[in-house]
């Protein structure tokens, strides 16, 4: 056991190895989730009869982006997990004729999570024409317009325009010809992308949301919830702290981006991952401390929720962080 620990424990390629698997784990449970929520939703005969009442394009609407899209969004984030955990694997074995196999492996994994995010698509139309439209539609009884235009119709969009195509720029560089500095660069903008999109403007409009006043449904919003302390707490680290996260990033990044340098400061790379799963832990203790869902149902509730975040597994990136630092701060630079 200690050769083993001696061995692995400090190796960063092990540590990839076990984000990968919860990367995997956790697609796999919100496959599992999304595939039940999509089956019920089916045979729910309330909503099929309320539904039923409004136009047939918000029928197709409705039903193409909360079960069809849905759908196939979940399974190929599963697909693109079981993919890079080979890859992570395969890299962990550090067998110079697995280079193809990773290669291939991550191209696939990056195809199927481009195509997880291309899936919003459906729901960002859904969500414009509820804003649009003079209709009285049902959505989960009928949620206030202005909570879908910032909780899903504009972050969505700028997940939609901005993400999928660095992805595939990314695999596309990934060949077997491929040169390191371009896969550096084009990873490097993939990396600041996912947390100026994905974190920081995301849940930056998911906190505006949750400021839209819905009595019917929940007691505490807008400034009144926003006061409250912990809240407060929360909100400062989405809207300030996610955000100067991804600013360090892109300033440790920016010599690989602009000159083509394939250096990259370990230790600072590290440092984000630390802060970005950081974050992530401080907001499952957030939400468990204060009473979850049940003692506070409200929109940001909602999405921190640890069964119903499909970004926790971000949480992981401290195990390969911590490493890089240590890594970095005694070779400096790699």
């Amino acid at each position: 056991m200690g050769k083993w620990l001696e061995k692995y424990a400090g190796s960063v390629r092990f540590w990839i190895l076990v984000a990968a698997s919860v990367y995997l784990a956790y697609a796999l449970y919100f496959a599992v989730y999304g595939l039940n929520f999509s089956l019920d939703l089916t045979r729910n005969q309330y909503v099929y009869n309320l539904v039923m009442k409004d136009p047939w394009w918000w029928q197709i609407l409705y039903y193409g982006s909360e079960g069809v899209t849905g759908s196939v969004a979940i399974v190929l984030r599963a697909v693109a997990g079981f993919f890079a955990f080979y890859a992570a694997f395969l890299y962990w074995r550090n067998k110079s004729e697995s280079v193809p196999k990773i290669r291939r492996s991550a191209r696939t994994a990056l195809l199927c999570e481009a195509g997880f995010f291309l899936a919003l698509i459906p729901s960002v139309i859904a969500a414009f024409a509820y804003n649009l439209t003079t209709e009285y539609l049902f959505y989960f009884d009928h949620t206030p317009e202005q909570i879908l235009l910032f909780g899903t119709a504009l972050p969505c969009l700028a997940i939609v325009v901005v993400v999928p195509p660095l992805l595939l720029k990314l695999r596309a560089v990934i060949s077997d010809e491929a040169r390191t500095q371009q896969i550096f660069k084009w990873g490097s903008l993939a990396g600041v992308a996912y947390l100026l999109v994905v974190f920081w403007f995301n849940y930056s409009m998911l906190w505006a949301a949750n400021m839209v006043p819905y009595p019917q449904a929940y007691e505490l919003t807008g400034l009144a919830f926003l006061l409250v302390p912990a809240n407060l707490m929360s909100f400062g680290l989405t809207v300030f702290g996610l955000l100067a996260i991804a600013m360090v990033a892109a300033l440790i990044v920016l010599p690989v981006i602009k000159k083509g340098d394939t250096h990259l400061n370990l230790a600072g790379v590290g440092a984000v991952m630390v802060a970005l799963g950081g974050y992530f832990v401080l907001h499952i203790l957030y939400y468990n401390l204060t009473g979850g869902y049940e003692a506070h149902p409200g929109v940001w509730y909602e999405v921190i929720s640890p069964m119903h975040n499909p970004n926790l597994w971000v949480l992981a990136f401290i195990f390969v962080g911590v490493p890089l630092i240590i890594q970095g701060s005694r070779k400096g630079r790699v």
